[in-house]
């Protein structure tokens, strides 16, 4: 590549007073032309089984695979694996944080395996059990009453006095029984392209061989972000349901983020491949493959820490007349390993050529802010709006100002990683890109002070008072994400709070009033964050509330919510403080109809509320200020307040909506329901308040799980079965406030946190989707539990 232009500085004037000599010339390149793209890897599942199998046996066991997959589909268990990761991220700061000397990798890795053996061991015990009931079951004679009550009479949910614990292995049980389930149906179904189906104890004891490797990736995952480990699960369904060979599958939109939800499609494409009398080697060589990959990306991650600390103390460390490029191009490789999008971006077009480039023209931008001269005058600022603000010791200058021109440099090709991969081959988008992405990492990372007044990506207009420092600052170098030293202290309206969507399908002001608010506008401290790479939210929760966290910490994790710009332009007014992550991000870890196409027949309209992090996306925490009749503490809130879940499989196919609310909201449905200020119930404000926790999302929900599913590919059709399954729930819901109010104050008065009400429409069917519901039924039960 040659040099396009000379680059131009977001660096205000004091930036030009630092610099001792001009830039020289970056040293050219020859650009050879672009090498094609390659086309992109296809689904085992469509073109292979179509040349391997008959026409109606591939149909027939493509929607055997969709109901299968359908039934292990529980929203509840990828929240269990939510909580547990980020319990194990906290386990992570804390092991890190609790040495004098960080621990290696391998150790670190050894303390969270010992804290999650008690688990492990626990987990197969609980499936020894279940695979002990259901030993003498017959798939092909057992009756679907009989398999019920074999089910129901299996054991429960162990105490283990560990929340996070009790909660996965709930979720893990009913995911048994769900696997147990869609066996049989299978079996009844005789299709000979699965082959025979081993009995039902030998295959939840090949599940509870797989727990281990479940709990491996949470650790992994806890520890630092994990390459996408797609391929070898593929490859191991396809083999396992009879396709002599199975093509690799390319991660969606180039993702490379692992996830809980990520983890949880890869047991349900395992649970598929179990149903053949054949599994074994190939699992095992899967198994293996993604252990050595885990352990190349601990590796990886572990380097990029102490690499981003090495950078920093080059950069502040430069003498005059001297280029940073070379130090840049030391950094930008070990990135590239940590961070496979980018990774496989410039792959095509040739890794060296682009470090080469963007480390010669970032060494151009950064010139005048580097060395021991420079690091003296950043630092000043850094400690005055940041260290000082947060309570922290300064540390010595140079580490100050090297912290802040390394994030610039990682900022820069994080911003890059939005990039096509063609535009690495083309010299004057790659330039142009990367002059906006500097300014903009320039612009989070620099004190205000630096930057040119005119320069837009400036991120906040109104005083510019504050800067990023990372976190947590007892694990240097092993930071996970960083926090904007200045906290907005604002009253926040009730109808800004209404505004403020939250991941748990409620808003900020169903947030705040669980908390105790009572009165509007509600005085609130607002503190922001942006995550690194190897970030999990249980790193925010744990760094952010010290040794002693209040709770489990996944309950806290809770509160950190993603920062778009609208957001951030509604709360504290500056749009700037807020990021939107590229689409390729956004929906990594969903289902694996994104990377499996034949499952799918498009996109669905609007993407899943989906928050965990990658690096890069910001969140807010929002602290109600106590007024004069204080606050409660903290509460516990469902972390999924309308769960939707459709099954075609088995005699007794359903549709199922499911309602959590929290303690405060049931209260109030009880009191609607008993005796008023008027004398008589208000079935008719019940009703109201119901409508209002699901109306707005669960129209969406059904929207995308049809779509991804294949049930329904045709967005308008799919919107039209939306809007019946929401006219069924609301019919229903009306019918049980009037005839049953009971149920309501029954559930309120147990002990358990909050309620959960389910709304049953049995007997739907895929041909029946589009038409009016069956008559629902409504079931209220305390806490919310998985069933």
């Amino acid at each position: 590549m040659t040099t396009m232009t000379e680059a131009f500085s977001p660096f205000g004037t004091l930036g030009e007073d630092l610099a001792d000599d001009p830039p020289t010339p970056a040293a050219t390149t020859t650009r050879s032309p672009a090498e094609p793209s390659r086309a992109p890897l296809t689904s085992p599942f469509g073109s292979l089984l179509a040349h391997e199998l008959g026409v109606g046996e591939t149909q027939e066991l493509r929607d055997t695979v969709h109901e299968l997959l359908t039934e292990l589909e529980d929203e509840d268990f990828t929240d269990s694996l939510e909580a547990l990761v980020d319990e194990a991220a906290a386990r992570h700061t804390i092991d890190l944080t609790s040495w004098s000397t960080a621990p290696a990798p391998a150790e670190a890795r050894a303390m969270l395996e010992a804290w999650l053996e008690p688990l492990a061991s626990e987990a197969e015990r609980s499936l020894d059990a279940l695979s002990e009931q259901l030993s003498s079951l017959d798939p092909a004679t057992v009756s679907e009453k009989e398999l019920e009550d074999m089910l129901d009479r299996a054991d429960g949910v162990p105490v283990m006095n560990n929340e996070v614990f009790e909660q996965f292995l709930g979720s893990l049980i009913s995911k048994a029984k769900s696997f147990a389930k869609g066996a049989v149906n299978i079996v009844k179904k005789g299709i000979a392209a699965v082959g025979n189906i081993l009995p039902i104890g030998i295959l939840l004891n090949r599940l509870k061989g797989l727990v281990r490797s479940l709990l491996r990736g949470v650790l992994q995952t806890a520890i630092s972000r994990l390459p996408s480990g797609v391929q070898p699960i593929a490859r191991t369904v396809a083999a396992k349901l009879g396709i002599a060979e199975a093509e690799a599958i390319a991660p969606a939109d180039g993702q490379e983020t692992s996830s809980p939800a990520m983890l949880a499609e890869s047991l349900d494409a395992q649970l598929v491949g179990l149903l053949s009398s054949d599994a074994g080697e190939a699992e095992a060589e899967d198994e293996a493959e993604a252990e050595a990959e885990a352990d190349r990306s601990a590796d990886a991650q572990h380097e990029l820490d102490d690499s981003r600390a090495r950078l920093a103390e080059q950069l502040a460390d430069i003498g005059p007349g001297e280029s940073a490029a070379p130090a840049v191009q030391q950094f930008l490789p070990v990135l590239l390993a940590a961070r496979p999008r980018i990774r496989m971006a410039v792959g095509v077009i040739g890794r060296d050529r682009v470090i080469n480039f963007v480390a010669d023209k970032i060494a151009l931008l950064i010139q005048g802010l580097v060395g021991q001269d420079a690091a003296r005058q950043l630092a000043r600022p850094l400690v005055d709006l940041g260290f000082k603000a947060l309570g922290f010791e300064a540390p010595p200058a140079p580490t100050l100002a090297g912290e802040a021109l390394a994030a610039t440099v990682e900022g820069t090709m994080e911003r890059l990683m939005d990039l096509p991969a063609e535009a690495f081959a083309d010299e004057l988008q790659l330039e142009s890109a990367l002059q906006s992405a500097f300014a903009e990492a320039a612009a989070a990372a620099i004190p205000d002070r630096f930057l040119r007044e005119d320069l837009p990506e400036r991120e906040v207009a109104a005083g510019g008072s504050g800067v990023w420092v990372l976190m947590p600052r007892a694990a240097r170098p092993h930071y996970r994400y960083r926090r904007y030293s200045r906290v907005f202290v604002i009253p926040v309206t009730r109808q800004v709070a209404r505004a403020v969507p939250w991941t748990d399908g409620g808003t900020l002001e169903t947030y705040l009033l669980d908390r105790g608010v009572r009165s509007w506008p509600a005085p609130a401290e607002i503190r922001v964050y942006e995550t690194l790479p190897g970030a999990e939210l249980g790193h925010l929760a744990q760094g952010e509330a010290g040794e002693t966290p209040s709770g489990p910490v996944g309950e806290q994790a809770q509160e950190f919510q993603p920062l778009t710009p609208e957001t951030a332009g509604l709360l504290v007014g500056e749009p700037g403080l807020g990021r939107r992550i590229s689409p390729a991000a956004r929906w990594s870890g969903h289902h694996p109809a994104f990377r499996y196409p034949a499952f799918r027949g498009g996109r669905p309209l609007s993407p899943a509320a989906h928050h965990r992090p990658v690096p890069g996306r910001r969140y807010v925490h929002v602290r109600p200020v106590a007024g004069p009749a204080g606050l409660r503490p903290r509460v516990r809130r469902p972390r999924r307040r309308v769960g939707f879940a459709i099954v075609l499989s088995g005699s007794s196919p359903e549709v199922r909506v499911r309602l959590r609310l929290s303690e405060r909201q049931g209260q109030e449905l009880a009191a609607k329901l008993g005796p008023t200020a008027s004398g008589k119930p208000d079935p008719a404000a019940a009703l109201a308040m119901l409508k209002e926790i699901y109306a707005a999302t669960l129209p969406g929900r059904i929207v995308n799980r049809l779509i991804l599913r294949g049930l329904e590919p045709d967005a308008a059709k799919a919107a039209a079965v939306a809007d019946q399954v929401v006219a069924g729930v609301t019919s229903a819901l009306s019918t049980a406030l009037q005839e049953r109010p009971h149920l309501i104050a029954s559930a309120v008065q147990d002990p358990a946190d909050g309620i959960t009400v389910t709304i049953t429409f049995r007997g739907v069917t895929k041909e029946s989707l589009g038409n009016p519901l069956p008559a629902g039924t409504v079931e209220v039960t305390p806490g919310w539990g998985v069933r």
